[in-house]
C-alpha cells in the first residue's frame, strides 16, 4: 500500500543534509544566505525572542554605553560646564559627570549638579529626550516579551519502540511544564523523514505516521504519543540498523490553545535515529499522594527500561 507522503517545505534539496532538520529548540537546521543582512534583519523580533539573560544584558550593556557616552561630553564641556561641581581630579570631575548623567537620562534629578550654561544645557535637553524614547521602547519590548504565548512542553529526552497493544509502537512522552498555564484542545503531528530509492537515487521522503490519539481536550497530565506500527507503518519491519541507514528523523509538532493569553501556541521538535530506543517502556510517573489525589513526578519522564 502506497504510504501517504508530506511536503513540509524542506523539499528534496535537503537530501544530502547529514544532520537534523530541526534542532532540538523548534528551530529549523537551515543555513540562509541574504544577499543583505540588512534585507531579513528585525531588530525587534530579535529582542522579543532573545533569552531573559541576554536581553538583560543587552539593556545593561546600552545604559551603561549612553551614560558613558554622555559623560565623556560632559566632561569635554569643562569643570564649569556644572553648577555645583566640587572635583578636584580629573578621575572625580568624570565619575560626577557620570552620575549626573544618570540621573538626567532617568529624569530622577538629584539636584546637586545642575548646567551651568546653554551649552550643557542642550546636552542635558537631548539626553533626557533619548532617556524617555529608550525607556519608552524598552516598555514595550518588555510587555511584548512578557504578552508573547509560549509553549512550553517538556519533550521526553529520548523517543521509544515499545510494546503496544499486541504490536510495537514509536513512542515519546511529553508534559506541559507551566504550572499555571494551562493549555487545551492540543494535537500532535508527527513525520518521519527518511531516504528512500527513487529512480536509483536516494531521496529525502517525508512520511506522516498515523498516531493513536493525535488530539486530547485537555492536558493536566504527561501524555505518551503512539504511533502502532503495522503494515501501513513507514516504520514496518525496520530494525535499529535501518533507521540509521535512512537517516530517519522525527519530526514533531504540537499545537494548542493557551488559554492565559487566549491564543493558538505551537512547540517544533524532533527525535533523530541515534535518540530512539528499542524494546524499552517508559517508567510510570503516576502515584497517590498522602490526601489521595493523583500526583506525577516530571522527573521520572525520561526514565524508561528495556524489556
Amino acid at each position: 500500500m502506497k504510504q501517504k507522503e508530506e511536503e513540509l517545505g524542506f523539499g528534496t534539496r535537503t537530501s544530502g543534509q547529514k544532520n537534523r532538520l530541526i534542532n532540538p529548540d523548534g528551530s529549523f537546521n537551515i543555513d540562509r544566505k541574504e544577499k543583505s543582512a540588512w534585507t531579513s534583519l528585525s531588530f525587534y523580533h530579535y529582542l522579543i525572542s532573545i533569552s531573559w539573560l541576554k536581553f538583560n544584558l543587552m539593556v545593561l550593556s546600552y545604559y551603561l554605553f549612553i551614560n558613558f557616552l554622555f559623560a565623556i561630553i560632559y566632561f569635554s564641556a569643562g569643570a564649569d560646564g556644572l553648577n555645583g561641581l566640587d572635583s578636584k581630579t580629573d578621575s572625580s570631575h568624570f565619575w560626577n559627570a557620570f552620575f549626573f548623567s544618570t540621573q538626567t537620562i532617568t529624569t530622577i534629578g538629584y539636584g546637586k549638579l545642575s548646567p551651568a550654561n546653554h551649552i550643557v544645557n542642550s546636552i542635558a535637553a537631548m539626553e533626557g529626550l533619548i532617556g524617555m524614547l529608550s525607556f519608552a521602547l524598552i516598555t514595550g519590548i518588555l510587555y511584548g516579551r512578557f504578552a508573547r504565548p509560549i509553549a512550553r512542553i517538556l519533550f521526553s529526552k529520548t523517543a521509544l519502540i515499545a510494546p503496544f497493544q499486541d504490536k510495537t509502537a514509536f513512542q515519546f512522552r511529553i508534559a506541559n511544564k507551566m504550572r499555571n498555564s494551562q493549555i487545551v484542545d492540543i494535537s500532535a503531528r508527527v513525520i518521519v523523514a527518511k531516504y528512500e530509492l527513487e529512480n536509483g537515487k536516494k531521496i529525502r521522503k517525508f512520511r506522516s505516521l498515523k498516531l493513536e490519539i493525535q488530539n486530547i481536550i485537555f492536558f493536566p497530565m504527561t501524555w505518551t504519543v503512539n504511533h502502532p506500527i503495522d503494515e501501513e507503518s513507514p516504520l514496518w519491519n525496520m530494525s535499529k540498523k535501518d533507521l540509521e541507514e535512512q537517516d530517519c528523523e522525527f519530526m514533531i509538532l504540537l499545537s494548542g490553545f493557551d488559554d492565559t493569553f487566549s491564543q493558538t501556541v505551537n512547540k517544533r521538535f524532533s527525535y533523530t535515529y541515534d535518540e530512539v530506543v528499542f524494546n524499552a517502556r517508559f517508567v510510570s510517573v503516576f502515584g497517590l499522594n498522602d490526601e489521595g489525589v493523583t500526583s506525577q513526578d516530571l522527573n521520572k519522564i525520561d526514565d524508561y527500561v528495556l524489556e
